[in-house]
């Protein structure tokens, strides 16, 4: 009986120690073999509400990605409620992944099924930097689970308060199209920040936009209030970039220079700066006043000045404004020549058409980097336009409010002879 009690005893330390090597600590994607069952602790940076999908930042690897994928119905959440009959509350499949948010730090157990993905048996929630409404209502602990780490309230006790104090930290994620920034404090803290439309982004004086920034850069936050689990922006001030301490081109700032280049079919353009030249996106460039501007509406030669970011060697422009010969950046230069000199002038002219040759001799344009002033341009009724689209049409053809690009000649009396004309 006694060497019977002998075998039991030594199968079961046998099955606890089996366990205890089949349950494995992922520190990066690359510990998650496929089969093996295990843990990982880190933060929420990206939820897919859609495919109850998660990605968890580990703590020991901060640039890399784990995916959780979570069951709608037998996952289990725990340390995301506050208590039920005194008993921690517990939540179960698609109601516990509601009430996961971007920023929290958990903990992931389950089982790894390849691709670097986890298929989750439990989530315990091990911290938050603000508190958030739960959504639906949890459960008592079954008498067979672990206990979770809080028996009173949404947040635990090694979460961080609600703050509205302001926030220094790097940039970790961004997702400008949903306004949403993630930010780890020097402090360690992980918070998601809601920048509202319009949200200024100050850089070295200038304001842009908050799809200038860039992963890495330093920042500071004025926080204007919350909203559950995410912090509102006022406004976002870039103390470093990302690539000011190396040397390389800034993550938010401004070029200008002349174009040498024009490649519509990618939708970028080849800037002469000065230094040397680079290559710009035009794919989310617009003018002062919102309006979309493309490849098709540059041309080799024209000055540029230009706001955006870098990606690798590529500037991505976000705002593009033409400047006339002499300008630059503190030194913008007359939008047209000065005082005639009795010689014959070529000049650029950029501009909005308020009169056209159906209403007048002359095309009348507004002078957007003048004030609007009025430009009177001549211009024969057959000469050739060229649209976006490549194609040609005529001068007359031309309606009011088209934005043009003309090439003109300046007599010795001041008048303007348009020679080309394109609408841009």
């Amino acid at each position: 009986m006694n060497k019977i009690r002998a075998i039991l005893v030594f199968a079961a330390l046998s099955a606890v120690a089996v366990y205890g090597q089949d349950r494995n600590v992922w520190r990066t994607s690359a510990d998650v073999q496929e089969g093996g069952r295990g843990s990982v602790s880190g933060t929420v940076g990206d939820i897919e509400a859609g495919r109850n999908r998660m990605v968890v930042i580990p703590d020991d690897a901060q640039n890399d990605r784990i995916v959780v994928d979570t069951d709608a119905i037998s996952t289990q959440y725990n340390g995301f409620g506050g208590t039920i009959n005194g008993a921690p509350e517990i939540f179960v499949g698609s109601s516990g992944f509601n009430n996961v948010r971007v920023g929290d730090r958990v903990e992931v157990r389950g089982t790894a099924t390849g691709g670097e993905v986890v298929r989750a048996e439990r989530v315990t929630l091990l911290g938050r930097p603000v508190d958030a409404p739960q959504t639906g209502v949890g459960q008592t602990r079954t008498p067979n689970s672990i206990s979770t780490p809080t028996a009173s309230g949404t947040t635990p006790s090694g979460a961080t308060p609600a703050r509205l104090g302001r926030i220094e930290g790097v940039l970790q994620q961004i997702n400008a199209e949903a306004g949403r920034l993630v930010v780890v404090t020097d402090q360690r803290e992980v918070l998601t920040v809601n920048t509202p439309r319009g949200t200024p982004v100050r850089y070295h004086g200038d304001t842009y936009r908050v799809s200038n920034l860039e992963v890495g850069d330093r920042v500071r936050i004025e926080p204007t209030g919350t909203n559950g689990s995410e912090i509102r922006a006022r406004s976002i001030e870039v103390t470093q970039s990302a690539r000011e301490s190396g040397g390389a081109p800034t993550g938010v700032g401004g070029v200008s220079g002349r174009v040498t280049r024009v490649d519509r079919s990618a939708n970028s353009i080849q800037v002469d700066t000065g230094p040397g030249t680079i290559s710009v996106d035009l794919r989310n460039a617009s003018d002062e006043a919102g309006k979309p501007i493309r490849a098709r509406d540059v041309q080799a030669g024209d000055r540029v000045e230009l706001s955006g970011s870098y990606s690798g060697t590529t500037f991505i422009a976000s705002t593009l404004r033409f400047v006339d010969e002499g300008g630059g950046p503190g030194n913008p230069g007359p939008s047209l020549p000065g005082p005639p000199t009795g010689d014959l002038g070529v000049v650029t002219i950029y501009g909005t058409v308020s009169q056209t040759l159906a209403d007048g001799p002359q095309l009348v344009l507004r002078d957007s980097q003048n004030g609007n002033r009025p430009i009177r341009v001549y211009a024969l009724e057959d000469l050739p336009v060229r649209s976006r689209a490549g194609t040609y049409t005529t001068a007359t053809q031309l309606r009011a409010n088209d934005s043009l690009v003309i090439k003109a000649y300046r007599d010795s009396d001041g008048n303007y002879i348009a020679q080309t004309i394109r609408i841009r």
